[in-house]
């Protein structure tokens, strides 16, 4: 008897997209006295929060069409009660380079459970990682996922007849803005309150902003997976994987880490295939998806 059966052993369930304090600010906090000097912040806020609902969305927005007054509105903020507002927009100027560099955004988005394969091999599903793949080879992010690694996991969903890996994927871009018909908001904001001593939470757009604070009790952060698959001879072959979330000092960005160990426990940090004794059983290791926060790993186990 023969089955081919694709485990994929995903590590989290990306949420929130805000971590370690890091997001676009919230234009409505911004002291009206700044309305000048904040001119460029305010805008791209604006239209992100307007057109984008999400923290993760938002955040990739604001980076993708960053202002050009950040150091002068952050003196603004600074002279009008504003220090933690200042402090946030601030540290996008390191953060955001280093965000898109490491795929933070692309490289966002639900995993699917770890014996789901229809999920897995979904269009959708396999787009997401194509997009995380694609940026990851592209910035030279080794140690992620690749391409190549994208190849193996599509190939394999074709094998087994899924027809949404025979789609043609293509590239997807950070979320972007109009300026058509901008027309800046009214700010009302007087400094003081959150937007002086606030946490990011409070300071941040976007639905999910609050996770912030709470990101690695809920799960953004990579947790662990683990499957196993058996052969028609009964032997077995298990894979495991698990991943922590490290936060970058300065920075203020996180990165995701993975340790893989197989049944007869050695790691691969890069796409690899191994076969099994007398049934011809392969176990493909995909490595970490990049970005701040990723998938932990996958297992093919073509039985």
């Amino acid at each position: 008897m023969s089955a081919k059966t694709l485990i994929f052993v995903a590590a989290a369930a990306i949420g929130a997209a805000v971590v370690n304090g890091q997001a676009a600010p919230n234009w409505e906090y911004i002291p009206s006295a700044c309305s000048s000097q904040c001119s460029s912040t305010i805008e791209s806020a604006y239209l992100c929060e307007t057109t984008y609902s999400s923290a993760t969305e938002i955040y990739g927005c604001f980076c993708n069409n960053y202002p050009t007054d950040v150091s002068g509105c952050s003196d603004c903020l600074n002279s009008n009660d504003a220090a933690a507002l200042a402090s946030l927009l601030t540290s996008t100027q390191e953060a955001c380079p280093t965000a898109i560099k490491q795929c933070f955004f692309e490289c966002s988005f639900d995993t699917c459970g770890s014996t789901d394969v229809a999920c897995q091999c979904d269009a959708t599903y396999l787009q997401n990682i194509y997009n995380c793949a694609s940026c990851n080879t592209a910035n030279g992010n080794t140690g992620a996922t690749q391409v190549a690694d994208f190849q193996a996991l599509q190939e394999s969903c074709k094998n087994q007849n899924y027809t949404g890996a025979d789609q043609d994927f293509q590239t997807q871009g950070l979320p972007a803005i109009t300026t058509d018909g901008y027309s800046a908001p009214s700010l009302t904001a007087t400094g003081g309150g959150a937007a002086a001593t606030g946490e990011a939470s409070a300071l941040a757009g976007g639905s999910d902003a609050s996770a912030v604070d709470t990101a690695a009790a809920s799960g953004t952060t990579a947790a662990a997976g683990a499957a196993s698959s058996a052969a028609a001879t009964g032997s077995a072959a298990g894979a495991s994987a698990s991943a922590s979330a490290s936060k970058a000092s300065t920075s203020h960005a996180a990165s995701a880490t993975a340790s893989r160990t197989s049944a007869s426990g050695s790691a691969s940090a890069s796409a690899s295939a191994s076969a099994a004794a007398g049934n011809g059983a392969g176990a493909l290791a995909v490595p970490a998806v990049g970005g701040l926060l990723g998938l932990a790993s996958a297992v093919l186990a073509l039985l």
